[in-house]
């Protein structure tokens, strides 16, 4: 797809992208990321990245995230949403377009390189140290600065509690909800002024999605700016300031959380059944 029919309003499938004139939903173009994420905290442009050479699953796409914004991704399977994380943090290799942080270009800056500067990331799976305990795993966080351990360490148990009750529990005798706090956890352990989470809700029980949800919400409001990428699209646009839908590669629809869940052609080209799952 070229950047020309993306200004016309032509989705990545092909199908008219027209926002509705009521919504605050906004087709993505380069000229209005540009205007609006020039503040921007974290920034990717027209970033273009893939697993293998020469086949990218990354495809120009934008996104920007403001200083103490929750930005949620969403969109259908494959469309790209792990990968930009992944290429934000350093993890696929960005082959096109460039990634700053506060202004700064970290283009395919390793992840050790990234968690100095104040970039978190946790991953979907295999996300804690199963064999070490609560506190060992979040001494992992910190391992580049040790004699923070003490002040983060209470940071992180007064924003999850039953991490301090679990202190001495090995993480992988823990439910998948209190596994993904020790993760969550562990990002923090490093006073990161961005965290993206990956899918952090997969895998979970309705009630653990809650908590999850609940928790992002929690991590959010301590001033963490965050960018999740999430298969439960409700859930997300409901807690999210701003969202994103993907589709091939590129962003195709941003705008408020609220605006996006109910706007008919998001819900009926990318979302499916979510209108009725309310």
């Amino acid at each position: 797809m070229s950047d020309n029919e993306t200004e016309a309003g032509i989705g990545p499938t092909g199908v008219p992208l027209e926002a509705t004139p009521e919504s605050d939903t906004e087709v993505c173009s380069r000229e209005g990321h540009l205007a609006a994420s020039q503040e921007a905290l974290l920034r990717a442009d027209e970033v273009v990245a893939g697993y293998l050479p020469g086949v990218s699953i990354l495809n120009g796409t934008d996104l920007y995230a403001n200083e103490g914004e929750l930005v949620g991704i969403i969109g259908p399977n494959g469309a790209g949403k792990s990968t930009l994380l992944k290429a934000m943090f350093g993890l696929v290799g960005i082959t096109s377009g460039k990634v700053t942080l506060r202004g700064k270009e970290i283009t395919n800056r390793k992840a050790h390189q990234l968690v100095p500067l104040g970039v978190g990331f946790v991953p979907q799976t295999n996300n804690v140290f199963a064999a070490l305990t609560v506190e060992e795993n979040l001494e992992m966080g910190v391992f580049l600065r040790p004699k923070a351990f003490k002040k983060r360490f209470e940071f992180v148990t007064d924003l999850f509690p039953i991490l301090g009750e679990r202190r001495a529990q090995r993480a992988g005798s823990l439910s998948g909800g209190e596994r993904q706090m020790v993760a969550m956890g562990r990002a923090l352990m490093m006073e990161p002024s961005v965290l993206l989470l990956d899918e952090p809700s997969a895998g979970l029980s309705p009630a653990m999605q809650d908590e999850v949800f609940f928790n992002t919400k929690q991590i959010n409001q301590t001033g963490v700016t965050v960018v999740m990428v999430e298969q439960n699209a409700r859930r997300c646009l409901q807690i999210c300031d701003r969202g994103y839908v993907l589709d091939q590669g590129r962003s195709a629809y941003t705008g408020p959380g609220a605006s996006l869940i109910d706007d008919p052609k998001v819900v009926e080209l990318y979302l499916g059944t979510l209108g009725k799952a309310r």
